[in-house]
């Protein structure tokens, strides 16, 4: 569940879902898995000094589909 994620297992996700570099950003800004749920587009966009482009795809493929499949499995 992402909610109990370390900072480790945030930048573990970023590297093998295909993005190691900007993986370290997540690193840097000490993102855990209750601060990745809490991301809203902007925060990905120009809060962690990723080039625009992989900063898109890993908002609308990964942080997006993980805040939608942990916010429906709440009551």
């Amino acid at each position: 569940d992402p909610v109990d994620w370390s900072v480790r297992d945030v930048v573990d996700y970023f590297t093998e879902a295909g993005f190691p570099e900007q993986a370290s950003a997540f690193q840097e800004q000490e993102i855990d898995g209750k601060s990745l749920l809490l991301m809203q587009r902007a925060d990905v966009l120009t809060g962690l000094s990723i080039r625009l482009g992989p900063a898109l795809k890993i908002y609308e493929f990964h942080v997006k589909l993980l805040q939608r499949s942990h916010f429906q499995e709440d009551p």
